[in-house]
């Protein structure tokens, strides 16, 4: 069953095509990567998904619907959405930051506390933490907040874009446990754009290898790395995963 459906999609701004006929298949309950090279069309393909931008032509069809243009905060209360930087609220407290959405959408105070400390729980935030403020945090804390942030609603569908791109090697490598920790215990669709192949192989099921706006390979994470079908991919594997695998 598919959550998301990119049919015939192109994207253009101005002379520049951000993507040109994508045709893809994102399946329900899976985690896949979209990789490529600065300018390939990763963060266009995210921002259709949750209809920042509209297709010159073609169509989006987000959890089983057309996406509807004139409805898109009925479709976004139905996506989590996590960026590098977190876009955490300065002026708010962890808790605030992470519970924000719930009160808007008028959960009651028991269902949010149960929810908010199952998720800092997850992702290994002390509830100490729930009265600090952004600035106090490291930047690997602020991005786990920011994880429970865009996991509060409990969506079945998650889009991440480069979210752990700023963080320092050993930070990383920790919520990457935690992602894969979130990922196990609730199960749901997720897709995550990283230029990082590595990061790509050890988080997601399935990959999507961009360049220039259209789809190189698109495989199960095993079909990519044994089978790479264009030399792009080839470099991919050559450049970023032989001297990794040698200390794995």
């Amino acid at each position: 069953m598919s959550e998301v459906q990119f049919n015939n999609v192109t994207k253009r701004y101005g002379d520049h095509t951000a993507l040109s006929g994508i045709s893809l298949t994102i399946e329900k309950d899976t985690t896949t990567a979209v990789i490529g090279p600065s300018g390939s069309g990763k963060s266009t393909l995210l921002q259709l998904v949750n209809g920042l931008v509209i297709p010159d032509s073609g169509s989006v069809t987000v959890l089983g619907k057309p996406i509807d243009y004139s409805r898109l905060t009925e479709l976004r209360a139905q996506i989590g959405y996590a960026v590098q930087g977190t876009g955490l609220f300065p002026h708010m407290s962890v808790w605030k930051n992470i519970t924000l959405l719930a009160k808007i959408a008028r959960w009651d105070a028991d269902r949010i506390e149960s929810r908010a400390l199952l998720l800092m729980s997850t992702v290994g935030l002390p509830t100490r933490f729930r009265d600090r403020y952004p600035h106090e945090l490291s930047g690997g804390e602020q991005q786990r907040v920011g994880l429970c942030r865009a996991m509060m609603l409990n969506p079945r569908l998650f889009i991440l874009d480069e979210p752990f791109g700023a963080l320092d090697p050993i930070t990383r490598s920790a919520i990457h446990q935690e992602f894969l920790q979130l990922q196990a215990s609730e199960p749901r669709t997720m897709v995550l754009v990283t230029h990082d192949l590595r990061e790509a192989v050890k988080l997601a099921s399935y990959l999507v290898i961009l360049d220039e706006g259209r789809v190189v390979q698109y495989g199960s994470r095993e079909e990519i790395l044994n089978t790479p079908s264009d030399s792009l991919v080839v470099e991919l594997l050559r450049s970023q995963l032989d001297s990794w695998g040698k200390s794995h």
